[in-house]
């Protein structure tokens, strides 16, 4: 997927509340951010783990997409961190190279600070988003996101950050998410429209038995083709198109 050029960054396309942030799937992050907010001033919720029944869903895309709209709030400094070990993908969204992250942290071979790469754009303030590759994980890697080393990291990056998301691996296939679903305040489980069966969605919330599943992320849908959202979708564009262009005219004059 081409991304888009800011900075020395490139941005995958796929980070539509950065790239595209009048489109209708960036305001779709936005309406989640707010419920996401709600709960974190209602039940002080802090941590959250963002997985998948299978793979291909977009989980690291939507955990992506909701962490930098939570860090777009006014004040609010948020940390994605990639832990999904065996097959890390948030990097190349980042436009940044696999080198120091969680692994490095966790084995002592580099300090947090280090590791924590700040994303800049010009929709981030600036220190409001932060993120943490995978880093040189190996086979062994995954063991660790059990450890009271990781204990630690997570209770150390829920300090020092107002939210903390962490994509973990799918539930279905690995144990990985049900490790850190017991550590976190809240889980989110996202399926893809079209795609994910509703056995697969019995399997993967019967696999897992967390108190703290906070909702069901449907991604993939199509606004401009779907019956029910087409009309709505249509209205949005089309205000935006007047707002555009009353503001040239304003300018204009």
């Amino acid at each position: 997927m081409r991304g888009k050029l800011l900075g020395s960054a490139r941005f995958d396309d796929h980070l539509v509340v950065l790239t595209d942030p009048k489109a209708i799937a960036a305001e779709q992050y936005r309406v989640l951010r707010s419920r996401i907010e709600h709960l974190s001033q209602e039940k002080g919720f802090r941590t959250f783990i963002i997985t998948s029944p299978a793979v291909g869903e977009g989980k690291s895309m939507t955990a992506a997409n909701l962490a930098i709209s939570m860090a777009q709030s006014k004040d609010r400094r948020v940390a994605l961190v990639d832990c999904d070990l065996r097959r890390p993908s948030l990097h190349r969204l980042f436009g940044t190279r696999m080198k120091e992250g969680l692994v490095d942290v966790l084995e002592e071979r580099s300090p947090l600070e280090t590791a924590l790469v700040p994303i800049e754009h010009p929709l981030l303030a600036p220190g409001s988003f932060s993120f943490l590759p995978a880093g040189r994980a190996n086979a062994a890697s995954p063991e660790w996101l059990g450890s009271t080393k990781m204990d630690k990291l997570m209770t150390l990056l829920s300090e020092r950050f107002d939210s903390v998301f962490f994509d973990t691996p799918p539930i279905l296939p690995l144990a990985d998410a049900a490790v850190l679903g017991e550590k976190v305040d809240g889980a989110l489980l996202v399926l893809r429209a079209g795609s994910t069966s509703a056995e697969t969605l019995t399997l993967a919330m019967q696999s897992i038995d967390l108190q703290n599943w906070i909702g069901v992320i449907l991604n993939g849908v199509d606004f401009e083709r779907s019956s029910r959202y087409s009309g709505i979708y249509a209205t949005y564009q089309k205000t935006y198109s007047a707002q555009a262009i009353e503001a040239r005219g304003d300018s204009d004059g």
